[in-house]
Formats: structure tokens, C-alpha cells, sequence
């Protein structure tokens, strides 16, 4: 950026009151160009309006200096000296002034006026200095007799902005003249700019003190000046009282009534603040901040449903950013909770509660990798002096480590950093063997010893960054990595790692470079291609994403991580052959469940039908995961049943609020992340586990190979994945009749299908924002949207959408969960491709769940992806009154959607194809009023569906329990079951009711 180009940014951030952002790029500038004039002079007026006259002193002398015939500069220059009692130097500097200016204008003059003074006779020259001065004050005063007529005349004829121009030649020409600086005053004023005409109102005062009105305006500028300067100080109660002198004299002027309203907030009468606040958005609506704390004193008035209202109001005037995040998130709380709040303006933002979607492994933290027998060794001596262990014993402690013995390694690493505690090696062992003991306080500070010592050590590194990512300390994470960088900035451990941390973070595009990187440096390592191939996978570029997961087992045929991603991600990518996917999974199955086989024992499980049953939950989601907004309401029923023993075994790698709230519905919680499979296997068979339950199929931490063991005698899956496992291990798979619909379907599982009245309850937000009205009756066109994970868009998807927002004149879209660091060039591009510019769309990033939710609010119609349809995503939009229109297709991965509008009665929103897709939108689209009402009435469609009734599903799912224990107690293999009749004791709900007219229905 070219200093011109900076000084103009730092100027504008000066006028917006930025002034920190202002002072930055001032300073910026002057260490390039320590003399340059203008930064040095808006610099001194900065610290002058700050009231820190002193500390401008400098840099408006050096402004001065720089350009000695700037009057602007002199007179500032000259009015921070008196205001700091220096006057005989402000003489001086005055003085010096004559001597540049006087020659400027009396060049002027002469340029006008035909040189008369020169032409008068000089006999000499005592003689001619005073015919010449009062030449040249006779000339002054008929330019400046010019200017006030021609002024005079451009204000009359309403050209503001050319008298201004003309008054700030003047000003700078005669500043001894007071109409110059009195029209540059009332053009301030004119603009609202009471600031701005603070400086011109004190020449104009100065050099006409009989003009009673100026003195007004003037009194009310340094009124305003000094309240802001007592408000800045917390000295609110005489902040009002000036701000009110200031509405005294300006009824109409926005800033004021905002400021005061302000300060009213601030001494708890937000009451008072709410009528100023809509004084000042009704004279500039345009302004965020004013809707901003007008949402703040209504919120603090206890005026809850109308701070809605008027947030959704302000966003569409551009409020936005962090605050408003805050905001939200506070006022969901509130209305969630129907808490009353003592007046007191918002300050921070609760914690971000945002839940990750399903993601393939390696798509967040990674594991901590055990030790071997090579990193065993110290990865530096001890500090001089001290003993070293025996190799013997390093061995012993890195053994019980790698062969899970974490209590045996835990001790051992202690017993080494208690003896030897420059040894990196103990402190190693303790750390990681400590996380996966789930004791993550003894682990955090065991392992930042360790890197500490080892600071190239990668496995410290890998568990260190794992751990602090499960705490949500992003920075940190980073900060560490970048550390190894600094020593060593081409190491590929180090650089893959950090592309993770990146990626946790939304920023992809750095993500992938530091990928391409590490594998670039270590061409053969899988690890680096899958986590390269998760990468692009988030950035839902699926045919690259696929080849690298390929390449990575090619490299290493064993890595099961490479495999499930590129199942997951296959069942992703567009045009995939239903069978084609089927057969990847069974491939997956083959591969590494057959050589288990041999390993599997008999079970021992006491084979009596009636008996309780242990039940165990494997899973890698026991967190803030949208796993949990359907596992969560079973569980709270499921506890409740003496006929069950809940067992949950986590491999979730760090815990939260929903971990804590899962936990108390388990009769028992065994920790296994990080534990090898054979021995969380055996683990699950020595618990007498006599049904278990995976909930992650082929996503992130998933413990597919446990189940592949086959510790318990029935085993099924669950919720966490639309599709086969691929192992025969697994028996049964539970779903309903809108997701595996058909023999079709059912012929691509290797599980027998448990159909459940709906697949799963959802549980809908707690701190949730209340439903609003329809945004198109307010807005007159109809606002599309997509909430979707970005790996779910292609360009097919895209290329739909744009057919819809072509069909649908005047229509927007709003595309949210977008990566934080920018837009994906590809995905603008495929909308401009399709003939969809960039002014008809509107692009989110990941937020907090509260935030996301409210964006609800500006969307009419949302618009599925396929062939991944949403589940979440759409129930989410249900809630919010928003519903989807979605195509389904020939997996089990694109029926989602239809499951969960189906539930409540929205077969109009489905497809039967492409063309049908964009008549739907068009239909829908078109009858705002039944938008509306549907949007009205959604939520207590969805409360009277089977996918909102937990207590409906438990009774399946558990009949459904007792009917697979019984076949296995009689030899039976596993069947298909048919749960799903147990919907029949329930009212039927409105919402399954044929459409009748003036409900949604394509037309």
C-alpha cells in the first residue's frame, strides 16, 4: 500500500472514531516518511482532540516544518500552543508565518488585480514598503469582498459543497477573516458534523464575537467535545448533562441523541435511552451502532420480543461483527431461559457453543502418537550433574505406554520426572499416557514441560496440540507448532500438524499450502496425504479429496483412517454409483475386519431373554456434536429403565458442557481414546457388554476396528453415519421408513435394518432465538439459503441453486458455515459461472450455534445439497420456521432430507428431480402468504412429530434391544425388525394431515 493510499485509510478511521486503528497508520507512516506534513499534522490534531494537547506538540511543529507555508498547519500549530499556556512561542510561530504567507498572497493578489502596487512609482525603498503594504490591504480586501459575494451567492443557489471548497481557499488565504470560517462551520453543521465544526466555530468567535448565534454553536461543540471526553472517563451522570446541552441546541442531531442514550443505558435507565435511540435511527437509519445499543436498552428495558425485532432490523441496515454475536448469544439466553436481567450494558460474549459437524477422521485433532522404541531414547542429556536412567528402564516405560498399559506408564513416567526431571522422557511418557487416561490437568502441564525440553519432539508436539484443541485454545495450538517451525521450518510433522490446528480454525486455504508442504518434503508419508485429503474435503473439492485418501493407501495399505475418509468422502461426490459405494465399504470391511476373525472368541454372556441388559455406546462424539442432539433425549429415557445398564465408552478426544451432561445418564463411562483395539475390545468383553452400539460409522474418531473384534455378542450402529460400517461384525442397523425405504435400500447394508418410528429424536437447541415473521413480507423478494457443510457444495449443486434464482426474479440467497478466512474463489466462480452475481448472494462464516440459528431469521426457503443431504440442518431450520427443499436420490446419504420433512408433513418440499426441484421453488416461492403461516405454526409441527417425541422412540429402540437379545439368547441370526408399529399408540399429528388449501403445497 502507497503512503497516499495509507494516510487516506488512517484519515478515514480518524473520522469514524477509530482512533487507535487512526494512530497506527499515522505512526506507520511517519516511520517510512518521519517528515511527512500531512501525517504528522493529522497526528497532533488526533492527540488535540484527545485532549493531549502536549503530546500533539511535536508532530504538528514537525508538520509546520515540513511545510512552512501550509496555514492550516501554522494556525493548529499556533491554537495547541496557547491552549498549553505557551503564548510568547505561539507570537513566534505567528510571526514566521507573515514571512511565507505574505508573499503567497500577495502573488495572488497581483494574479487578479493587474500588479497596480508594483506599477507605483519607488523612488526608493523606505519609501515603497508602505505604498506596497497598503496596496496589498486594499487588494485583500476586495478579494476577500469577492469571496463573501461569491459564497454568498453559491449558498444561495444551494451549491454547498462549491461554497465550502471556496470558504476552505479563503480560510486558508485570509484566516483573519471570520465569514470564510463561519461558512466552514454551518457546511459542519449542515452535515450533523458537530466535531468537524468545533475548530472553524472558534476562528469564526474569535474574529466575530458579536455574532451571538455562532457563540451558540459553539458552546454546544466544546459541550459535546467535553462530554465525550467525561463519558471516555466514566463520569456519566456530567456526560448527560452536556450531552442534553447539546440536544438543547440540536434537537435533530443524531450523534447527540445516541450519545446521551448512551449514557442513559450506562446509569441504568435504559427506559429513557429507548425513545432517543429511535429519534436517532429514524434521522440516520444507516447507522449499525445506533441499532446496536438501541437492541442493548431494549434488552436491558426488558422489552425482549421488540430487541428482536430490532436486531433483525439493524442487520439488515449492516450490523454485524462480533458484538452483534454476543448480543445474540446473550439474548437467546435470555428468551431460552425467560431470565429477567438487571439493566447494565452488554460487555463480553458468552463462550462460543458452536457444534462441529460430522467430519472425517483426521478432519480435527490429532491423536497423540505413542512412543517408540526410537524416540525412547532422551531427546537431550540431562541437565550437568545429574543421573541418567538405565535404557532399560526408558524401554519398560515407553512399553507400558504402546502396549496400553496407561496406569503402568503413568507411574512410570512420574517415578522418571520426580528422578530425572531434565529428562524429556518421563515427562513424555506421563503426558500422553495421562491423556489418555482422560486426567487432562496432569496432562497439560506434563506435556508443555516436555515440549519445553523436546521442542522438536513431534509425538509431544501431536498430543499436546490434541489437547489443547479439546480445550478450544486454538491460539495456543498454533502457537506451539509455530514454535517447532521457528527451529525447524521445513518439518513435515510439524508443518501437517499445524495445517490441522489451521483447518480446526476454518482457515483452508493456509491449511492446505502447509499441507502441500509437508508433502512436498515427505512425499511417502500417509499421514501427511490424509490429512492433506481431509483439507480438501472441507473445501468440498471431493475428487481431489478422494485421490489423495487413495494415494495415502497406497503408500500405507494398513492406515484405516485413509480408508474411512474416502468412504465418507464418496458418499459425497456427485454422480456415485449406489453399488460402487456399497462396495467400497464391504472393501473396507475385507480388509481389515477379515484377519480379525481369527481372533474372535465365544461369548460368555448369560443367555436369559429377560435378564437386564448391558448396554454399551461407542462413540467419538460424547461432546458438543450434532450426534448428541439425537442421542441425548434417548439417553434421558433410557437411563430411567432398570431393564438396561448404560455403559459409554468414549473415544472423544477432550470433553465439554456436553460431555458433562451425557455423563450422568451412564451407569458407567470407561475412557478409551487412545487405547489399542484389541484391548479396548477385550476392555467391552470383560464388562459383560451384552449390546453395543456404534455411533460414528466411517466419521472422525470412530472405533469401527473395536467393533470389528466383535467383543460383544450383538452389535449394531447407529445415528452417527448414513450408510453401511461394511463389517459383519456389526449385525444391525437402525433407521425408518423415509431413510431405508426399500429392499433397494436395505440390499447395500451388510447390517439387517431396525426400522425405529423415526430414525432418531432430535433435540432441538435449548438457547435457541425465538421464531420471527416471514423476512420476505418485509423485504418484497424471497431470500433462498444453505447452512450446509462447505464440503457438501459442487458445482451440479450450485448450478440447481442458480436455476431456482433464476426462476425466481428478484430472489437473493444467503450461504452460510463458509471457512472464516474468505469465501472459496471456486464457489463464487460456479455461481458466476451459472450467470448468479455476487451482489444476489450473501456469504456467512461458522459461528456460535445462537448465531447461527438467528441468521435463520433473514432466510425464507432454505435449498438442500445433494447427494449428502442435511439432517441437522434441516431439523435446526425446522425449528427456526425455515423449511428445505430437498432431492433425494439413490444412497441412504441423500434421503436425510426427506426424512425430516416427511415427519412433519412437507412432502411438498420434495423432489422428484432437477426440473421439479426449481418448480417446487418457484410454487413455494410464490405464495408468501403460506410461507408465512407455515412459518408461524412449524414448531408446533415439529413438537407433534415422531422425530420431536423422545419418549416414543425410547420404547422402540428398547423393544427393539430386548428382540435382538432374544434372537441371540435362541441361536437366531440377526433380521430385519420392524419397530416402527409402535407409532401407531400415538395421536397422529396435525402435521401428517393431507395439505389443505392455504397450507404449503406446490401449485
Amino acid at each position: 500500500m502507497t503512503l497516499d493510499a495509507t494516510l487516506q485509510q488512517a484519515v478515514q478511521h480518524h473520522q469514524a472514531e477509530a482512533f487507535a486503528e487512526a494512530e497506527r497508520l499515522y505512526r506507520s507512516i511517519l516511520q517510512a516518511q518521519p517528515d511527512h506534513p500531512e501525517a504528522n499534522h493529522h497526528l497532533g490534531m488526533l492527540a488535540v482532540q484527545l485532549e493531549q494537547h502536549a503530546m500533539g506538540l511535536p508532530f504538528l511543529k514537525a508538520a509546520v516544518e515540513a511545510s512552512p507555508q501550509h496555514a492550516e498547519f501554522r494556525r493548529d500549530y499556533i491554537d495547541a500552543l496557547e491552549a498549553t499556556g505557551q503564548r510568547d512561542e505561539a507570537a513566534r510561530v505567528r510571526d514566521a508565518g507573515r514571512a511565507h504567507s505574505t508573499p503567497a498572497n500577495a502573488g495572488f493578489v497581483t494574479g487578479i488585480h493587474a500588479n497596480a502596487a508594483t506599477n507605483a512609482a519607488a523612488p526608493n525603498a523606505a519609501s515603497a514598503m508602505p505604498t506596497n503594504a497598503a496596496a496589498a490591504s486594499a487588494e485583500i480586501d476586495v478579494l476577500a469582498v469577492q469571496f463573501v459575494e461569491t459564497i454568498a451567492l453559491l449558498t444561495a443557489k444551494g451549491d454547498h459543497a462549491s461554497a465550502e471548497a471556496l470558504a476552505q481557499q479563503m480560510a486558508r488565504l485570509l484566516p483573519e477573516h471570520g465569514f470564510g470560517w463561519k461558512t466552514l462551520a454551518h457546511a459542519a453543521l449542515r452535515r450533523s458534523d458537530l466535531d468537524g465544526a468545533l475548530v472553524p466555530l472558534q476562528h469564526a468567535v474569535r474574529l466575530m464575537p458579536q455574532d451571538e448565534p455562532l457563540r451558540n454553536h459553539l458552546n454546544a461543540a466544546i459541550a459535546m467535545r467535553n462530554a465525550r471526553a467525561l463519558d471516555q472517563a466514566g463520569q456519566y451522570e456530567e456526560a448527560e448533562r452536556l450531552y442534553r446541552i447539546v440536544v438543547g441546541c440540536y434537537p435533530q442531531y443524531p450523534d447527540a441523541l445516541h450519545k446521551l442514550a448512551v449514557v442513559l443505558i450506562r446509569l441504568r435507565q435504559p427506559d429513557a435511552a429507548v425513545p432517543l435511540l429511535e429519534h436517532a435511527i429514524g434521522l440516520n437509519p444507516n447507522q449499525p451502532q445506533y441499532w446496536m445499543n438501541y437492541v442493548d436498552a431494549l434488552l436491558q428495558s426488558g422489552q425482549t420480543k421488540a430487541a428482536w425485532a430490532a436486531l433483525e432490523m439493524g442487520q439488515q441496515r449492516g450490523m454485524t461483527g462480533a458484538a452483534v454475536d454476543a448480543v445474540i448469544n446473550l439474548m437467546t439466553t435470555i428468551s431460552a431461559q425467560n431470565l429477567e436481567i438487571k439493566p447494565a450494558p452488554i460487555t463480553a460474549p458468552p463462550a462460543d457453543a458452536s457444534a462441529p459437524a460430522p467430519a472425517p477422521s483426521d478432519a480435527t485433532a490429532p491423536a497423540p502418537a505413542p512412543a517408540t522404541a526410537k524416540t525412547a531414547r532422551p531427546s537431550r542429556p540431562g541437565a550437568a550433574g545429574e543421573p541418567m536412567p538405565s535404557q532399560r528402564e526408558c524401554d519398560t516405560a515407553v512399553a507400558h505406554f504402546n502396549k496400553g498399559r496407561l496406569d503402568e506408564a503413568v507411574a512410570a513416567g512420574r517415578s522418571l520426572t520426580e528422578r530425572f526431571p531434565s529428562l524429556p522422557l518421563g515427562w513424555k511418557v506421563l503426558g500422553c499416557g495421562s491423556y489418555r487416561l482422560a486426567k487432562y490437568d496432569d496432562a497439560f502441564g506434563a506435556l508443555q514441560t516436555a515440549s519445553k525440553l523436546a521442542p522438536l519432539d513431534v509425538e509431544v508436539l501431536q498430543a499436546l496440540v490434541s489437547l489443547l484443541m479439546a480445550k478450544n485454545m486454538h491460539q495456543d495450538a498454533e502457537a506451539r507448532c509455530q514454535a517447532m517451525l521457528d527451529i525447524e521450518p521445513e518439518n513435515p510433522e510439524g508443518q501437517r500438524i499445524m495445517g490441522i490446528v489451521l483447518l480446526t480454525q476454518g482457515r483452508l486455504k493456509e491449511a492446505e499450502q502447509l499441507a502441500r508442504n509437508s508433502a512436498a518434503t515427505s512425499p511417502d508419508g500417509s499421514g501427511t496425504q490424509v490429512t492433506l485429503g481431509a483439507i480438501l474435503l472441507q473445501q468440498g473439492r471431493h475428487a481431489e479429496a478422494a485421490k489423495v485418501f487413495r494415494r495415502a493407501l497406497e503408500l500405507d495399505p494398513t492406515h484405516t483412517t485413509a480408508f474411512e475418509n474416502l468412504n465418507f468422502c464418496l458418499s459425497h461426490v456427485e454422480n456415485v454409483e449406489p453399488d460402487d459405494l456399497f462396495a467400497e465399504h464391504v472393501r473396507y470391511g475385507e480388509h481389515f475386519e477379515t484377519p480379525l476373525k481369527k481372533h474372535w472368541k465365544p461369548h460368555r454372556n448369560r443367555k436369559n431373554p429377560d435378564r437386564p441388559l448391558h448396554v454399551g455406546f461407542i462413540s467419538g462424539d460424547f461432546r458438543g456434536h450434532a450426534v448428541a442432539n439425537f442421542l441425548e433425549p434417548v439417553l434421558e429415557r433410557l437411563a430411567e429403565d432398570r431393564s438396561l445398564v448404560l455403559h459409554a465408552y468414549t473415544n472423544t478426544p477432550g470433553e465439554d458442557q456436553v460431555t458433562d451432561r451425557l455423563r450422568q445418564h451412564f451407569a458407567h463411562w470407561h475412557h478409551i481414546f487412545g487405547t489399542h483395539s484389541d484391548v479396548a475390545a477385550d476392555q467391552i468383553r470383560a464388562d459383560g457388554i451384552d449390546i453395543l452400539i456404534d455411533l460414528a460409522g466411517h466419521t472422525a474418531n470412530n472405533r469401527l476396528l473395536v467393533m470389528a473384534y466383535k467383543p460383544a455378542p450383538v452389535q449394531a450402529s447407529w445415528i452417527g453415519y448414513p450408510g453401511t460400517t461394511g463389517l459383519t461384525a456389526v449385525d444391525y442397523f437402525l433407521a425408518d421408513r423415509f431413510w431405508v425405504p426399500t429392499e433397494e435400500f436395505r440390499s447395500r447394508f451388510v447390517e439387517k435394518i431396525v426400522y425405529l418410528p423415526a430414525v432418531a429424536p432430535f433435540k432441538h437447541e435449548t438457547l435457541c432465538p425465538p421464531v420471527n415473521g416471514l423476512p420476505a413480507l418485509r423485504n418484497g423478494h424471497v431470500t433462498f439459503g444453505s447452512f450446509n457443510r462447505i464440503e457438501k457444495l459442487r458445482r451440479d449443486v450450485i448450478e440447481l441453486w442458480a436455476k431456482v434464482l433464476h426462476a425466481v426474479p428478484g430472489s437473493r440467497m444467503m450461504v452460510a458455515s463458509m471457512p472464516k478466512d474468505s469465501v472459496p474463489d471456486e464457489l463464487i466462480g460456479w455461481f458466476a459461472d451459472a450467470g448468479i452475481g455476487r451482489e444476489r448472494l450473501d456469504f456467512k462464516p461458522r459461528s456460535s450455534v445462537a448465531v447461527y440459528l438467528q441468521q435463520h431469521y433473514h432466510v425464507d426457503i432454505l435449498l438442500d445439497t445433494f447427494p449428502f443431504t442435511g439432517l441437522t440442518t434441516t431439523l435446526q431450520a425446522l425449528w427456526m420456521g425455515v423449511p428445505t427443499l430437498t432431492l433425494p436420490g439413490r444412497t441412504v446419504p441423500s434421503r436425510s432430507g426427506v426424512v425430516a420433512l416427511s415427519h412433519v408433513g412437507l412432502e411438498s418440499f420434495v423432489a422428484d428431480g432437477v426440473d421439479d426441484y426449481v418448480k417446487k421453488a418457484v410454487a413455494h416461492a410464490s405464495d408468501v402468504q403460506a410461507l408465512a403461516e407455515l412459518r408461524a405454526g412449524m414448531r408446533a409441527r415439529c413438537e407433534a412429530s415422531p422425530m420431536f417425541k423422545p419418549d416414543l422412540i425410547a420404547t422402540a429402540f428398547t423393544q427393539a434391544l430386548r428382540v435382538m437379545w432374544r434372537r441371540w439368547c435362541e441361536g437366531k441370526p440377526a433380521e430385519m425388525l420392524d419397530m416402527s408399529e409402535i407409532a401407531r399408540a400415538a395421536t397422529t399429528p396435525g402435521a401428517q394431515d393431507q395439505e389443505a388449501p392455504g397450507t404449503i403445497a406446490a401449485r
